[in-house]
């Protein structure tokens, strides 16, 4: 759409509202690199000061953010998740009227530490299921989960993870763990993004991250797996219910 030069209305204002525009009808998606400064000056034949003052109200408001090095995107909305939530992802994405997807980083059985070995409650060395998976939201990465499970108590696991779009399924399904009977702890920390991170969840290196180390168990306070969700802050908001 061309700008209107006999309008009272500023040029700048017109090309922010043609942004707005764009955005609103997913012309440019949530997460979604905009035309650099250069590309709009020829789009709309402006000058770049009129792009730089638009582009800066956008970010203002927090419809834009500039990534250093990489260029200017359509920030996402944060979503809320329910701190103590015992739900798995599958579940969290349907409540928001989201598609989502899963991308298998890492499938692999390893010894257990001894830190894992506690926290699993078995013995150092036992096999161990490490499932690495990448987390989207309408094909927009959005958390890091690293998860391990116990191959005593889960046999052939490796095997049948892909069994079912949702790894809670497998439990329940296959080794009849009634999910809805859990509990867990969670510890929440801020970490930065390490550059492996901050390629798969699509930040910069240092970006801060919600690090969520958490544990679940079944109904008899035994350990059905430890999970390490990354998530950057800008994704979403934790709330807790008193």
């Amino acid at each position: 759409m061309k700008l209107n030069n006999s309008s009272s209305r500023p040029l700048y204002e017109q090309l922010l509202l043609n942004i707005k525009d764009g955005i609103n009808n997913n012309v440019y998606r949530l997460g979604e690199k905009i035309p650099n400064e250069a590309e709009l000056c020829e789009i709309y034949n402006v000058s770049r000061i009129t792009v730089r003052r638009a582009i800066q109200e956008l970010v203002d408001e927090g419809l834009l953010e500039r990534k250093q090095g990489k260029g200017t995107f359509v920030s996402r909305k944060k979503v809320s998740r329910e701190l103590v939530t015992v739900e798995g992802f599958s579940d969290f994405s349907k409540q928001l009227g989201k598609n989502s997807s899963k991308r298998i980083l890492a499938c692999e059985e390893i010894k257990a530490t001894e830190k894992i070995a506690n926290d699993l409650q078995i013995a150092i060395d036992s096999p161990v299921l490490k499932l690495s998976r990448l987390m989207l939201l309408d094909d927009q990465p959005f958390t890091i989960d690293i998860t391990h499970y116990s191959l005593e108590r889960f046999p052939k696991l490796t095997e049948r993870i892909f069994d079912y779009e949702s790894t809670y399924d497998v439990l329940k399904n296959i080794y009849h763990i009634d999910m809805k009977k859990t509990s867990q702890t969670k510890v929440l920390t801020a970490v930065p993004a390490t550059e492996v991170e901050a390629e798969y969840l699509e930040c910069e290196i240092g970006d801060t991250l919600f690090n969520i180390d958490k544990t679940v168990y079944d109904d008899q306070k035994i350990p059905i797996h430890l999970s390490t969700f990354k998530t950057p802050t800008t994704h979403i908001a934790f709330t807790i219910s008193t």
